[in-house]
C-alpha cells in the first residue's frame, strides 16, 4: 500500500524524530549500498576487459599498454580472480548485487541485529563458491575460456582433486551439488518453497495485467436494460473492483515476505485491509472474463431464463466435489493468492479450467463435464511438459556424448589408390613360362573377435585424456575416437595458443599416465584441423600376408613390382609401386619386424612375376635372414654373404645399367617400359629388334655375324638385408655405388632395397637420403634416429612387430601402416614351389669384375696405388705421429687424399683408427736406418 493510505488510515500521526543511531545506522546503509554497487560494476568491467597479455599475478609479463578497460589494477584484480575462481568469477556480482537489494528495502537497520545474519550468509556463501568451483572444474573446459588455470581456478582444482580421492567423479559431483544448494540456502535466507510461490505470483499478476489491458479496450457488458443480465453485471463489477484489490494487497504481501523486519503497527493495519478485501467478491482472470462472456452468450441462447440462470450459476460456483477436484488441477498453473480465503480458490480454479469456445460444449456444462474437461486438458499439459523436458534431456545427452566413429569409416588413405600403372605392360605381353604359385601356399588369416576398446572404456579414456592433458598445462578437447584393429586415435583440439610441439613431446609422460605401452602424436591430419594420439589397443590384431595378397588392390594390379606392406590403421591393405619409389631404405631396431617386413615385401615380388619379369640380387650379411631364398630361379646371383663381393655385383648393376642406356638410347625410348613395348611389338609382328650394339670380336665371334635379337629385359631388384655391416666393411666404395645407382637406375629398371638396424648418419649419409625419398621406419630407440631414416620424430613411438612409419616419395606426412607377418614355414614353402620350376641363371661375377672397371673409371683404384703412400708411411713410422693434417702439410696435398691415405694406412694395419681424443697410434716399426 501507499505511504499517503497508511497515514489515512493511522490517523494521520507525525513521524517520530530521528534517533542519532538510526542516522548513523541509515548512512552506513546507503554509503555501503553505494560501495557494493560500484564495485560490482567495477568488477564487471574489469572481467569483460580481461586480455591474457596484460601483466597479472598468474603471469610474468610487461605490456607497454594496458587493454583492460579499468587500467592496471583491473587487470590485475580479474587476473586474480580468474585465477582463484575461475569462471565463478562472474558470479560475484550477482552475489553482491542480492544483498544490496535486501538492504535497500529494509525500513529500518540495526547493526547489532543484522550481525549474526551477515555471518550466516557469509558461510554460505563461502561454502557455494568452494562447490561451485569444484564442480566448475569437474565439469567444464577451459578450452574456449582460456582462463589462467582451470575453470574452477585454483581453489576449484583442489577441491575438486580432494573430492575426487575420496568420492570419485560421480559421487564428488552428486555431494558437491548438494553441499551447493545447501550454501545457497544459507546466502539467500529464503525458503524454497517461498520462492516459487513468489515466481509463480509473478507469472499470474504479468499474465492478469496482460489481460487487463487487452480487455480495457472492450465493453465489460453488452446491455443495462436485460433484467436478467444486470445481476451478471453487477457481480461482474463487484468482482473486478475486489480483484484489483486484491492484486495490490498480493504483490504487497510478496514485498512483505521479503522482508525481515516489519513493525507491528503495520501489520495490524495491513491485517485489517486484508479481512476488507477478503469479505469482497474476487474478479476472475483473463481466462475467467472468456468463461463468463462465453456463459452469457449461452444464457441468450436458452429460451428459459430460469435455465440460464442455474447454468450461470453452476459455472461460477461449482460444486464442493468438482472444487477439490478443480483445485488439484489447477495447482501447478498458478499458487493461490496469499489474501484470498479458501472459500473463494475453487471459483478461479474452476474458470480456468474451461477452455473451447463452442455452443455444444456449452450447453453440456455441468459439473461432470467441467470436470472431466479440466482434468484431461490439465493431463495433456503435464505429458507436454514431460516430453518436452525428456526431449531437451535426451538432446543434452546427444550433445554431450563422444563421437565414436570407426577408423575404416573415416580414415582417407595418403598413398596411391593405384600403385602400379605407369610402369606397367602394355596389351601383347609374353605369356612367362613359369607360373607363378597360388597364395594358398600360405595361412589364412586369423579371425580376431574381441579388438580394441568398448564404447565405454573409449569414453573413459577420452576425458582421462584431457585430464593428464591439463594436468600438464595443456588445455585440450577430445571431438571424436576412431578404434582401428590395432591402434585407436584420439582426435584433439588444443586450445587457441597451444603449440603441436608442446603436445608432442609429452608422448612418454601421456604414455606412462594412461598406463600404456607407448602414445604417438600426430601433428597433422590431412584434411582435417585437429591433432590425432594413437593409443595400441589391448587386443592387437595380427595382419597376414595372404590378407593383402588376396585384396583385390594387390590382385588387380598389373605392374610386377608391387609390394605388400601390410595394413593401414582402418585395417584396409596397403600396397606399394617399387617402380614409383624407385629406391626404398628400411631402418629399425632388432625384434621391430624389419627382417620380417622385408621377406614380405620378396614374396609379394615371387607371387605377382616370374624370373622373366623380376631378377633379384639379394645380400645377406648376417648369412640367415635371405639365404633361404637360395636355388629360386629369380636370382642373378647366388645370395651373397662376402661384402667384397657385394661390392663386385654393385659394379655389375652400374655396368648393367650403362648398357641399359646405350640400349635405350639407340632404341629412341626413355625408360625400360618403352624398350619392353618396341621388342614385343617386333615379335608380336614376326619382325624381330636386332642388338644395335652387338660387336662379334667382343664375344669370339667373327667379323661378319648376325647380331642376335633383342629380349624383354627383367627389373632387377638389389635387396641388402644389413647396409650397415656393407659400410663398415667396404665403406666409401658401396655408398659411391649405390649413389650412382639410385641417382639414374630407375629408368633402366634397377631398384634398391636397404635395411639397416643402425640408422646413424655414418651409414645413411646425407648422399644416400638425397637419392632415396622412400623411407620405411619400424621402431627405433630414440628421436635422433627417426630423424636420420625419416626427417622427423615418431619412429620411437611404435608398437613393434611391424608397426611401420611410410613416408612416401614427395610427401612429408608419413602413414601408420602394420606390417604384414610371413613365418618361415610361409617363406619354405613358396621356395619349393618355385625350385620345382626351374633353376637360375647366374652371372659370371669375375666377368663383370673385369669388365666393370671401365664403366666405373678409375673411381674405385685402391688408395695403396698412390704414388705417395709408401712416402707418407716412412713419414709416420718415422716420426711416430699419425694425423692427416700432418700428411697434408709434409706433402703439400689436399685434406681429402690425405684422409685417403691415412684411411689406407689404417686398413693395412699401419695405424689404429682414431681414439676419443682423436689421436692414433702407429703400430708399424720406424723404417730401418741405412
Amino acid at each position: 500500500m501507499s505511504e499517503q493510505q497508511q497515514k489515512q488510515i493511522l490517523g494521520n500521526k507525525p513521524r517520530p524524530p530521528m534517533e542519532f543511531t538510526e542516522l548513523i545506522a541509515r548512512i552506513i546503509k546507503d554509503s555501503t549500498l553505494f560501495i557494493l554497487a560500484g564495485g560490482c560494476v567495477f568488477w564487471l568491467m574489469a572481467l569483460i576487459g580481461y586480455d591474457g597479455k596484460d601483466p597479472g599475478w598468474s603471469h610474468v609479463g610487461y605490456q607497454p599498454q594496458i587493454s583492460n578497460w579499468t587500467g592496471t589494477v583491473g587487470a590485475l584484480w580479474a587476473d586474480i580472480a580468474l585465477s582463484f575462481i575461475g569462471f565463478f568469477a562472474w558470479l560475484i556480482p550477482v552475489m553482491l548485487i542480492y544483498p544490496c537489494i535486501r538492504l535497500y528495502r529494509r525500513k529500518t537497520v540495526s547493526l547489532l541485529d543484522s550481525l549474526p545474519f551477515v555471518m550466516l550468509r557469509v558461510v554460505g556463501a563461502l561454502v557455494f563458491i568452494f562447490t561451485a568451483c569444484a564442480l566448475f572444474s569437474l565439469h567444464l573446459t577451459n578450452v574456449s575460456l582460456d582462463y589462467p588455470f582451470t575453470a574452477g581456478g585454483i581453489i576449484g582444482q583442489a577441491f575438486a582433486e580432494w573430492m575426487v580421492s575420496w568420492f570419485s567423479i560421480h559421487g564428488s559431483s552428486v555431494v558437491l551439488w548438494f553441499s551447493a544448494m545447501i550454501g545457497l540456502t544459507l546466502f539467500m535466507e529464503q525458503s524454497w518453497r517461498e520462492l516459487t510461490q513468489a515466481l509463480g505470483g509473478a507469472i499470474l499478476s504479468s499474465v492478469s495485467f496482460i489481460g487487463n489491458i487487452f480487455f480495457r479496450a472492450q465493453p465489460d457488458s453488452d446491455s443495462e436494460a436485460q433484467s436478467q443480465t444486470d445481476q451478471g453485471e453487477t457481480v461482474s463489477d463487484t468482482t473486478d473492483s475486489g480483484v484489483r484489490k486484491s492484486s495490490l494487497l498480493a504483490s504487497q504481501s510478496t514485498e512483505r515476505t521479503a522482508e525481515p523486519a516489519v513493525t507491528d503497527e503495520q501489520q495490524a493495519v495491513e491485517h485489517s485491509i486484508n479481512s476488507k478485501v477478503a469479505a469482497t467478491a474476487i474478479k476472475p482472470n483473463i481466462v475467467t472474463r472468456l468463461k463468463d462472456k462465453f456463459s452469457a452468450d449461452v444464457q441468450q441462447s436458452v429460451p428459459s431464463a430460469k435455465a440460464a440462470d442455474v447454468d450461470h450459476r453452476q459455472t461460477i460456483a461449482p460444486p464442493l466435489e468438482q472444487r477439490a477436484e478443480d483445485i488439484e488441477i489447477a495447482a501447478h498453473l498458478a499458487q493461490p493468492l496469499p489474501a484470498l480465503s479458501a472459500s473463494h480458490a475453487p471459483v478461479t480454479s474452476a474458470t480456468t479450467s474451461f477452455k473451447k469456445h463452442s455452443d455444444t460444449d456449452a450447453a453440456q456444462s455441468d459439473t461432470g463435464g467441467t470436470t472431466s474437461l479440466s482434468t484431461k486438458r490439465a493431463d495433456e499439459q503435464q505429458s507436454g511438459i514431460e516430453l518436452s523436458a525428456d526431449k531437451e534431456q535426451q538432446s543434452d545427452l546427444n550433445k554431450r556424448r563422444l563421437k565414436i566413429v570407426p577408423l575404416s569409416e573415416t580414415h582417407q588413405s595418403t598413398l596411391d589408390e593405384e600403385p602400379a600403372f605407369t610402369n606397367q605392360p602394355q596389351p601383347g605381353k609374353i605369356i612367362p613360362k613359369a607360373t607363378v604359385p597360388s597364395v594358398n601356399l600360405l595361412d589364412p588369416a586369423e579371425l580376431q573377435t574381441e579388438i580394441g576398446y568398448t564404447a565405454q572404456q573409449l569414453e573413459d579414456m577420452s576425458r582421462l585424456l584431457e585430464v593428464k592433458l591439463k594436468d600438464f598445462g595443456v588445455i585440450v578437447e577430445v571431438v571424436e575416437v576412431n578404434p582401428g584393429p590395432v591402434i585407436t586415435r584420439f582426435e584433439i583440439q588444443p586450445a587457441a595458443g597451444v603449440k603441436s610441439s608442446k603436445i608432442v613431446n609429452l608422448a612418454k609422460d601421456l604414455a606412462r599416465s594412461l598406463a600404456v605401452m607407448s602414445v604417438r602424436v600426430v601433428e597433422v591430419i590431412p584434411g582435417k584441423s585437429v591433432m590425432g594420439i594413437e593409443i595400441p589397443n589391448i587386443n592387437r590384431k595380427m595382419v597376414r600376408l595372404s590378407e593383402v595378397l588376396t585384396a583385390p588392390v594387390y590382385q588387380e594390379a598389373a605392374s610386377s613390382l608391387t609390394l605388400a606392406l601390410g595394413n593401414d590403421i582402418a585395417g584396409n591393405p596397403v600396397v606399394a609401386n617399387l617402380a614409383k619409389m624407385p629406391h626404398l631404405l628400411v631402418a629399425g631396431t632388432t625384434g621391430s619386424g624389419k627382417s620380417v617386413g622385408v621377406n614380405a615385401m620378396i614374396l609379394s615380388l615371387l607371387f605377382k612375376a616370374g624370373p622373366e619379369d623380376v631378377r633379384l640380387m639379394l645380400v645377406d650379411p648376417k648369412m640367415l635372414e635371405l639365404s633361404i631364398y637360395e636355388g629360386i630361379p629369380h636370382l642373378l646371383t647366388p645370395v651373397i654373404t662376402d661384402m667384397k663381393e657385394a661390392a663386385g655385383g654393385l659394379r655389375w648393376c652400374v655396368a648393367e645399367m650403362e648398357r641399359r642406356y646405350k640400349l635405350m638410347s639407340k632404341m629412341g625410348v626413355r625408360n625400360l617400359d618403352g624398350f619392353n613395348d618396341k621388342v614385343r611389338e617386333g615379335i608380336k609382328k614376326g619382325i624381330p629388334l636386332l642388338h644395335p650394339l652387338w660387336d662379334p670380336t667382343e664375344h669370339g665371334e667373327s667379323p661378319g655375324s648376325p647380331a642376335p635379337a633383342l629380349e624383354v629385359l627383367p627389373y632387377i631388384v638389389v635387396v641388402i638385408d644389413e647396409f650397415a655391416d656393407m659400410m663398415m666393411i667396404v665403406g666409401k666404395k658401396v655408398e659411391e655405388l649405390i649413389a650412382r645407382i639410385a641417382q639414374k637406375a630407375r629408368a633402366a629398371g634397377i631398384h634398391l632395397i636397404l635395411a639397416t638396424q643402425r640408422p646413424s648418419v655414418d651409414v645413411i649419409t646425407g648422399l644416400i637420403k638425397a637419392n632415396v625419398p622412400t623411407r620405411i621406419a619400424f621402431q627405433v630407440s630414440s628421436k635422433i634416429d627417426s630423424r636420420t631414416i625419416l626427417d622427423q620424430g615418431g619412429a620411437e613411438n611404435l608398437l613393434g612387430n611391424g608397426d611401420m612409419l611410410y613416408l612416401p616419395a614427395g610427401t612429408s606426412v608419413p602413414s601408420r601402416v602394420h606390417g604384414a607377418f610371413v613365418s618361415d614355414d610361409e617363406v619354405h614353402r613358396t621356395v619349393e614351389a618355385w625350385k620345382r620350376q626351374g633353376k637360375p641363371e647366374f652371372i659370371d661375377m669375375q666377368v663383370a669384375e673385369e669388365g666393370s672397371v671401365g664403366a666405373t673409371g678409375s673411381l674405385f683404384e685402391d688408395d695403396e696405388q698412390d704414388a705417395l703412400y709408401d712416402e707418407a708411411v716412412a713419414f709416420i713410422t718415422s716420426t711416430r705421429k699419425a694425423s692427416i693434417s700432418s700428411v697434408q702439410r709434409k706433402f703439400k696435398i689436399g685434406y681429402n687424399r690425405a684422409a685417403r691415405i691415412v684411411e689406407s694406412m689404417e686398413a693395412a694395419g699401419v695405424i689404429t683408427s682414431a681414439g676419443t681424443n682423436g689421436q692414433r697410434e702407429v703400430l708399424a716399426p720406424p723404417p730401418p736406418r741405412d
